[in-house]
């Protein structure tokens, strides 16, 4: 029994060193676990304050960081004789920055994380759940800067394996996302998808809504050169992909925009310039009636390059403004439902 005790003691830190070492074998990256709790009799261990940051820079913020990772055996399985696990994620952080130089670069999210995770969580996860989570992204490339995120957000993820197992679904794998933009904007995504296919093999759906322009001047000044007064932005995803190759579409609508300058500000001439051009524009090609520009933009190609039809794009503006106003939705429903046929993404067919 002393034997026992002493060892049911020694095995947090053990766990702690190990997962710490593990992280730290990842490819231009470290990492560390501040704490490990274990709770043998629900078969679980949780880990307390996990970091995984860019080496070389101790100032740049973390890659990931979360604040408590519950991993459980999910003993609902065991009566179909499953060992397979479930995983809570509380406050998980991920930033993804793009910068001048590769070494402060961290955008990568590939299978050497696969690997990591099959190490630290050695048991087939099936359930993955998030609450308080926040994805960021920053552009240090681009002046001004970027700096865009979702926060409060909730995500749940079933059918998940980092195995192979017989089962023959194409899509095991579900994911159903929320969050909160910046300038107040709501974010719902909803997935199924293959995670252990060799090139990306999914489909997705995603829709934004009423993001308050004004939030995004410093994104649509990097990108665009123009910053706007007021007017809300809403936009809708579809995409499936197999083999390397995608295909989709996405709708941008435009409400109520105003490129008016703001009492007591002094802009560039050619700022204003572009601005005018940019009135001009969304006036001419706005749906009047309901004061909105908007377009459907289809896309394809393989993941290494985009593809997208400028004329149709275009045409699919005038159809807004002058014909018939495209709907503020996503052309099908849900994935696995029935939807408009012959608008929504549909999945490549597989390579020969």
């Amino acid at each position: 029994m002393v034997v026992v005790a002493a060892v049911r003691l020694a095995l947090p830190s053990i766990l702690r060193r190990g997962i710490t070492a593990r992280l730290e074998k990842i490819p231009e990256y470290t990492g560390r676990v501040e704490k490990v709790d274990l709770a043998v009799w629900r078969g679980a261990y949780t880990l307390h304050r996990l970091v995984v940051m860019k080496r070389g820079d101790p100032k740049q913020d973390p890659f990931f960081r979360v604040e408590r990772v519950d991993f459980s055996i999910a003993w609902r399985e065991l009566i179909h004789r499953r060992l397979v696990s479930d995983i809570v994620l509380e406050k998980p952080m991920l930033t993804l920055i793009k910068a001048p130089s590769t070494e402060a670069t961290q955008v990568a999210i590939d299978r050497r994380w696969q690997a990591a995770i099959n190490d630290i969580f050695p048991v087939n996860i099936t359930l993955l759940k998030v609450t308080d989570g926040e994805v960021r992204y920053v552009n240090d490339t681009l002046k001004p800067k970027v700096d865009i995120r979702v926060a409060h957000l909730r995500a749940l993820a079933t059918g998940l394996r980092n195995r192979p197992d017989e089962s023959g679904g194409e899509f095991p794998a579900r994911l159903t996302f929320e969050g909160e933009t910046i300038g107040g904007g709501s974010l719902k995504l909803a997935a199924q998808a293959e995670p252990l296919a060799a090139e990306p093999h999914f489909l997705l759906k995603a829709e934004v809504e009423r993001v308050s322009l004004p939030a995004l001047n410093e994104f649509l000044r990097a990108y665009a050169g123009v910053d706007v007064s007021k007017g809300t932005f809403s936009g809708y995803l579809e995409v499936a992909a197999r083999d390397g190759h995608y295909q989709g579409y996405f709708k941008p609508f435009f409400d109520q925009v105003d490129f008016s300058e703001q009492p007591g500000e002094s802009e560039p001439v050619s700022r204003q310039l572009r601005e005018l051009f940019v009135r001009m524009f969304t006036w001419v090609f706005k749906n009047h009636p309901r004061d909105e520009v908007a377009t459907r933009i289809p896309f394809e190609g393989e993941f290494k390059n985009l593809n997208y039809s400028t004329w149709e794009t275009f045409l699919n503006m005038v159809r807004h403004a002058f014909v018939h106003p495209l709907q503020k939705k996503l052309d099908s429903q849900a994935p696995g439902g029935e939807g408009a046929k012959g608008d929504e993404a549909k999945l490549p067919e597989p390579k020969k």
